[in-house]
């Protein structure tokens, strides 16, 4: 289980995204991306339903996108 914090969130509609609360853009996708390299099941998030499965490949699909 992988606790993100506002690391990472998930919209009402479901969609995974970068946290909007950091003050540094360029760390927090930084974070994300090392969050995405977690072979994880279950992720939870500061807000938004958590992924109960399938989470790391969810994770890695947004990081991949990433600026």
């Amino acid at each position: 289980m992988l606790i993100t914090g506002h690391t990472v969130a998930r919209g009402p509609d479901g969609r995974v995204m970068p946290g909007v609360l950091n003050a540094d853009p360029a760390g927090a996708a930084a974070s994300f991306r090392r969050l995405a390299e977690l072979d994880t099941e279950v992720a939870c998030f500061g807000h938004g339903e958590p992924l109960t499965s399938g989470a790391g490949a969810r994770l890695r699909a947004v990081a991949g996108r990433l600026r």
